[in-house]
């Protein structure tokens, strides 16, 4: 039988993938126009720069988490950590698609 912090991390770890997928072709590839925040006004380089960025480090934070769950299992305080980190980055890739901090962008 298998232990459900096993069965949790993995599915925090796919988690993690399907948010890395977008990420890495924002980021990589330079297609900003898949971020559903995206506006066409803000400079598509600074957006797959910025935007894609956090997004990846997104994507790294889920499966950083589901290794640890696998590893040491549950923990309030570091799925606590996650929570807000996730808050605090998808903000901050919402911004940057609408240009935050870009010089000429538009300033949302």
């Amino acid at each position: 039988m298998v232990d459900a912090d096993v069965l949790i991390g993995l599915f925090w770890i796919c988690c993690g993938l399907v948010i890395l997928a977008p990420a890495i072709m924002i980021a990589f590839r330079g297609r900003a126009d898949l971020h559903i925040h995206y506006d066409d006004d803000v400079d598509p380089a600074y957006v797959s720069r910025r935007a894609g960025t956090t997004a990846l480090l997104m994507g790294l934070f889920v499966i950083a988490y589901g290794g640890y769950q696998i590893l040491y299992g549950f923990s309030p305080t570091v799925f606590g950590g996650l929570i807000v980190s996730l808050l605090i980055l998808s903000q901050l890739t919402k911004r940057f698609a609408q240009g935050w901090g870009a010089d000429g962008g538009s300033e949302n």
